[in-house]
């Protein structure tokens, strides 16, 4: 249901005590190019930031993100370029238009949605690949594409899935559309079986005509959105006062409350809490907190490692077989900070037994471009099940990091600098 006209002066109203108050030149008009999945949580702050600058006029032009950074390298007027990817961004950044510092300002996920009646009885991904399915997507190019294709790409690793369902998921292509609105209304309308958006896509006035799927985080990827001055604004006091108030938290409230997930940096406790339920718990500086069960863990690619440490005085040879530990903490989406280079290098994860017996992971060990340690979290040793998780470090020529029992998985950042 769309809201009413008096919810909306409601929240206009509260928010604006939240706005800092300017006194602007009458008929002062901010042009704005915006991804066209920003469309409403944008209209929406563009309405608030009106109110709070008398004489201020927002005018957006939404399109694809593609469109826009070739717009503004062929020259377009604007103040500001919001993309829904950082590729589109560094487009414009390479023509020249944009000017100083990009803020990441939200981020977004992937979801297949199909109509409300599923004509396709479509239930998993997998589905998607099925004979006779009408698939519509975005254009290559535009932003959702992009994040679609690495979708289809990380599946191709997974058992079941392969090449197979690669090839067929693109056979089964119907339409390739411009922005991903247009995805979104072919498929409420009926005329797809199923399409690829974003969650903020299936606003409320079609809410009721789709049906959402969600994409396994293992198989997902965060949208990244960055937000810039264009390097001809005439007004750039104005052009930052806007900016501000996208990153500030009233401008944050708008976008989650439209299914975006703010960048805001959540507290995270001193310390870690010991879980009891026979579970392991990822968590910390992470979007999506897991709780995985050993079942839940065998649902993983997996591989098997023959390892050789250091138990005491002792050698110790044995094969485990579990889980990346990198695949675990992707699935989790952490935190990091799009605006800082390499931000990741200076997070940690904390790996915590049952006995409170503690050791450190740095992030730059299992990244792929970096360390690219197979470490695992493992379910079996030797072909015989284990009654909880093992934390398994190959590269250790000591059994110490070899955390038995393991029930958290917490991921940390490094101290800020002063």
């Amino acid at each position: 249901m769309k809201r009413s006209a008096l919810s909306v002066i409601l929240v206009v109203a509260l928010l604006l005590l939240f706005v800092p108050h300017h006194a602007y030149a009458q008929d002062t008009t901010l042009t704005v190019l915006a991804a066209a999945s920003l469309t409403d949580a944008f209209e929406e702050i563009g309405r608030v930031f009106e109110a709070a600058n008398p004489g201020v006029n927002v005018e957006f032009q939404f399109g694809a993100s593609s469109d826009l950074a070739a717009q503004l390298a062929e020259g377009a007027p604007a103040d500001i370029f919001a993309s829904a990817n950082n590729r589109q961004m560094q487009v414009a950044k390479d023509a020249g238009r944009i000017e100083g510092k990009t803020y990441t300002f939200a981020k977004n996920r992937l979801v297949v949605i199909v109509p409300a009646d599923n004509p396709a009885d479509i239930e998993t991904l997998h589905d998607l690949s099925n004979d006779g399915v009408l698939l519509v997507i975005a254009a290559e190019g535009v932003p959702v594409r992009d994040y679609t294709n690495a979708m289809v790409d990380k599946l191709v690793d997974v058992a079941g899935y392969g090449e197979e369902f690669k090839t067929a998921f693109f056979n089964n292509v119907v339409s390739e559309e411009d922005t991903v609105r247009q995805v979104t209304a072919k498929v409420a309308l009926g005329e797809a079986d199923a399409g690829l958006v974003y969650v903020s896509d299936v606003t409320p006035d079609i809410a009721e005509d789709v049906k959402m799927i969600s994409v396994p985080d293992a198989y997902n990827t965060l949208a990244t959105y960055p937000i810039g001055i264009t390097n001809d604004s005439p007004n750039k006091e104005l052009t930052q006062a806007f900016i501000d108030y996208v990153l500030s938290d009233a401008g944050q409230d708008i976008l989650v409350a439209w299914n975006f997930i703010s960048v805001r940096i959540p507290e995270i406790p001193n310390t870690i809490s010991l879980p009891s339920d026979g579970t392991l718990h990822v968590g910390g500086q992470v979007y999506n907190p897991l709780i995985l069960t050993m079942d839940n863990l065998r649902a993983y690619p997996s591989q098997t490692a023959e390892v050789m440490y250091l138990g005491g005085e002792d050698t110790v040879s044995a094969s485990f077989t579990g889980v990346l530990l990198w695949d675990i903490l992707s699935s989790a989406q952490v935190n990091f900070n799009a605006d800082v280079g390499n931000d990741k290098l200076g997070f940690y994860i904390v790996a915590t037994g049952g006995n409170g017996f503690q050791a450190v992971i740095a992030w730059g060990e299992i990244d792929p471009e970096f360390g690219n340690q197979p470490i695992l979290v493992a379910f079996e040793k030797d072909g015989t099940a284990l009654d909880a998780p093992q934390l398994v470090v190959p590269g250790d020529d000591r059994g110490g990091r070899y955390v038995s029992g393991l029930v958290s998985l917490e991921v940390r950042d490094a101290p800020p600098v002063e």
